[in-house]
């Protein structure tokens, strides 16, 4: 008799060679509930922590697949070959059959930008590669739980990505430990704990890392393959019934409480709360039998959605995806409705027509099964390679259209070389001490606050992406006259020192240290005006939280007068608003074959109205002078969407608000120029510092 694996030596007996053939309906039942959380809190259902069905899912890999290879090794007849052969044929057709979907859909829906992205993410895809894709892009729309994620088909192949990379490593590690039977599961836990504590602290630095990266999530399937070492190398006494009802309950009520109570996007996630699901995964699965999981997960209705759990992920994103495309933020409840039975019957006709045949012809020919197969994914990453190359085929379009899109391109270029002063948001848990040391380094080392010529006087203009748009029609203005100095934070409101929020913000002390450091710099440089610009609807949706954040913008103004700034403030209000973007507005006209109108009232949204209302209705104080951006943009007509005739060049706003370069000039001549020039035409000489 063999020897068991140290840490389970209790009751130990030799390895279940034919462990993995043990079918378990509760574990099928967590995949229903792992897969149903997770389109619950995709579709906008209260489920705020429906996100935690994907830990759930590792964890239920992790022993799966490691049961498989541990008592197949035992049994002495694993191989490699058949091991990955069955993972080509697993994971395969209903990835191959997504990927192609999205790519028709995209060719028809999206324009170049989109598809090009559309087909960056399929390219990754091909090789398990788009966690990494979508963290180095983590700056733009690839944070998971930023909403403009919604825009990405495939945002959720990071999970997958994530499984095929540990399934690359894991199986050899295995093997080779297994000959080293005493350290098998010591190595195990040593991995488990490693990768738990690096999880917990890198959640605090930077939560997307945290959330895309392998070495973050390597405990949850290691916390399932401790299980399956477990199972194979030792044969303890089944638990009593009570003791298996207590453990699967207690499972799942944590799975149950972490999806409906515990979690929302805003946990500081994975971090130590991923250990609730994860913990409650692997405590049914340590009680098979027990009568509480036979019911509530080995009941039909749960196994149904077991057996398609894995099309059914794959299908429901990229159809909730393209339709968030067409109906923004928020869709309505019928097409949400809609679009949910969409993804059953898509996935229930994968399965039966599908992944059930491939997986009869494998038995028969795996090897022209798997070649077969892989083909396919070779083929799709080629695809995707094209499709990012020529950038997004814009041959599709007409030539007007085209020349859209490129300008987009162009021009989102030029505003973003102005980035020099602009922290953006990397979703750091810093402390304040931490926070405020970063933010006087950020801008000390950038020279934010040193005027090139001291001989001029000073525009000191601060806030958000909507303080920075400003920037290229005041430079271009004012180049001769004055200094123009950026302050600027992404997602921070603006002059705000300190904000008590509805909910927390895990980046209130990132905010708070900026604009502490911004009105240090502010006092220091006594410009000749002071320009604040903000994404208000951002900041100010919440009509309970709106006269606070109105008393705290008082206050901090209050202060700044206080340490002397006597600065006249000019708070640029709201920018009105579209939705779907300005760049896809004009390219629907465009391709209607009408001329873009100058004006209109289609798409506009209407926060931004009431956004604009309530913050004009304030009661600003001395020397603070409120501009209302729509009084100089909107009339009886709707909204301007063009500055001049030229198509494109003279759009206003590139997507649903940033000015264009032209737009942005508009902004500087036209609504702040009148404002400005008599203070810089009779300003004094700025100061030595």
């Amino acid at each position: 008799m063999e020897k068991p694996v140290s840490g389970w030596d209790a009751g130990a007996s030799a390895p279940k060679p034919r462990a993995h053939h043990e079918f378990r309906p509760d574990i099928n039942g967590l995949r229903a509930l792992a897969v149903l959380s997770v389109l619950a809190f995709h579709a906008g259902l209260p489920a705020p922590g429906g996100f935690a069905g994907v830990d759930i899912f590792f964890v239920i890999s992790g022993f799966l697949i490691s049961r498989i290879i541990l008592s197949e090794r035992a049994a002495g007849d694993f191989s490699l070959f058949d091991f990955y052969g069955k993972r080509v044929k697993r994971i395969l057709p209903a990835l191959l059959l997504t990927l192609t979907a999205s790519w028709i859909a995209g060719w028809f829906l999206f324009n170049p930008m989109e598809f090009r992205r559309l087909g960056g993410h399929i390219e990754a895809s091909s090789y398990f590669s788009v966690n990494l894709w979508l963290y180095r892009q983590s700056g733009s729309a690839a944070a998971y739980f930023d909403w403009k994620s919604r825009l990405l088909p495939l945002l959720h192949l990071w999970s997958l990505s994530i499984e095929e990379q540990f399934y690359l490593v894991w199986p050899a590690l295995l093997l080779a430990l297994f000959k080293l039977r005493r350290l098998l599961t010591p190595a195990t836990l040593l991995i488990f704990l490693a990768s738990l504590a690096y999880c917990i602290v890198l959640t605090d630095i930077n939560s997307t890392a945290a959330f895309y990266l392998l070495s973050t999530r390597a405990w949850e399937l290691a916390l399932g393959a401790l299980l399956a070492q477990r199972e194979v190398f030792s044969e303890p006494a089944p638990p009593s019934p009570l003791a298996a009802n207590l453990l699967a309950g207690l499972g799942i009520f944590l799975m149950l409480f972490s999806i409906f109570w515990l979690l929302n996007e805003l946990s500081p996630w994975p971090g130590y709360l991923a250990l609730a699901p994860t913990l409650g995964c692997a405590l049914v699965i340590s009680a098979p039998g027990a009568r509480i999981s036979q019911i509530l997960l080995g009941n039909r209705l749960a196994q149904f959605f077991g057996a398609i759990s894995y099309p059914l992920y794959l299908w429901h994103w990229p159809l909730l995806s393209f339709a968030h495309g067409r109906y923004g933020n928020q869709l309505p409840p019928a097409v949400t409705a809609s679009l949910l039975g969409i993804s059953v019957l898509l996935a229930y006709l994968t399965w039966r027509f599908a992944e059930r045949p491939i997986a009869e012809a494998y038995r028969r020919r795996p090897a022209a099964v798997a070649a077969t197969l892989l083909a396919g994914l070779a083929l799709a990453g080629v695809v995707g390679n094209v499709t990012r190359q020529t950038d997004g085929l814009p041959q599709r379009y007409p030539q007007a259209v085209r020349d859209v899109y490129s300008f987009y391109v162009r021009d989102m270029a030029r505003m973003t070389s102005d980035m020099d002063c602009v922290d953006a948001s990397v979703k750091r848990r810093d402390s304040l001490e931490t926070a405020r040391a970063r933010a006087k380094s950020f801008f000390a080392e950038r020279n934010c606050a040193k005027p090139a010529h001291l001989e001029k006087p000073t525009i000191a203009v601060i806030g958000d992406s909507h303080a920075l748009h400003l920037i290229f029609g005041l430079k271009d203005i004012y180049r001769d006259r004055a200094n123009i100095l950026l302050f600027s934070a992404v997602g921070c409101q603006p002059l705000m020192a300190k904000v008590e929020r509805s909910e927390p913000d895990p980046e209130a002390a990132r905010c708070q240290a900026i604009n502490e450091e911004v009105a240090r710099n502010i006092v220091a440089l006594q410009p000749a005006a002071i320009v604040v610009g903000g994404y208000f609807d951002h900041f100010y949706d919440e009509d309970s939280y709106f006269p606070q954040l109105m008393k705290d913008f008082d206050l901090n103004i209050a202060a700044l007068r206080a340490a002397g700034v006597r600065s006249p403030i000019f708070i640029m209000g709201q920018v009105p608003t579209w939705s779907p973007d300005m760049t896809d507005l004009v390219v629907a006209e465009l391709l209607a074959g009408r001329a873009p109108s100058e004006f209109s009232h289609d798409s506009l949204q209407r926060k931004s109205f009431n956004t604009e209302a309530r913050l004009a209705a304030h009661a600003w104080g001395e020397n603070v002078h409120y501009i209302s951006q729509f009084g100089k943009l909107c009339g009886d007509q709707g909204c301007r969407r063009f500055v001049g005739p030229r198509v494109p060049d003279d759009m206003i706003a590139l997507d649903y608000g940033h000015y264009t370069s032209a737009g942005s000039l508009n902004a500087a001549k036209n609504i702040l120029a009148p404002f400005l020039d008599p203070i810089i035409n009779g300003a004094s000489p700025q100061k030595p510092q």
